[in-house]
């Protein structure tokens, strides 16, 4: 059985192999921000008895069916590969970046603008509601920004519901 294992292990070796370097691969990660190191640090791949099924994924591990396997693997059957990569890209990067859901950042906006409402400064709503932004952010880069911007809309917000209540 130990052959079967090292089979698996030299198997998933060239798969990754050419996660890491094939062109099309690289522009998804490149596109998602995923660093390309993450393939070998955090994506498990597993060939199992899928009965039944080809592929399969959770967000951390792709399971490769063992009926996948023959001599034309790579260049017949890669594309499951492909598929279940790609929900893994998908995957991290939401993991790695709360603020992808435009819902999260609506939320904010709109906590922001309740405080607008209620009388607070932008010093004191960065006193309150930005430590829990910053909280989210891995890659503190565009944080700022991304603050200035969710601001700029509480204001907007703000202005809009003013004009509507001076209407009532």
């Amino acid at each position: 059985m130990n052959w079967f294992k090292n089979a698996n292990k030299n198997i998933v070796s060239r798969i990754k192999s050419i996660l890491k370097k094939h062109p099309f691969c690289y522009q998804l990660l490149d596109y998602y921000n995923i660093p390309i190191t993450d393939i070998d640090d955090h994506l498990i791949i597993e060939i199992i008895d899928l009965k039944g099924g080809f592929a399969a994924g959770n967000g951390k591990k792709i399971f490769l069916d063992k009926k996948l396997f023959n001599n034309e693997f790579f260049k017949e059957n890669f594309h499951f590969v492909i598929h279940e990569f790609f929900h893994w890209i998908k995957r991290r990067f939401e993991n790695n970046f709360y603020f992808n859901d435009p819902e999260e950042v609506q939320s904010f906006v709109l906590a922001i603008t309740w405080e607008l409402i209620n009388g607070k400064n932008k010093e004191q709503i960065k006193k309150s509601i930005y430590p829990i932004i910053k909280e989210h952010y891995k890659n503190k880069k565009n944080l700022n920004e991304d603050f200035e911007g969710m601001f700029k809309k509480a204001l907007e917000l703000c202005i809009i519901y003013k004009n509507r209540i001076r209407d009532f």
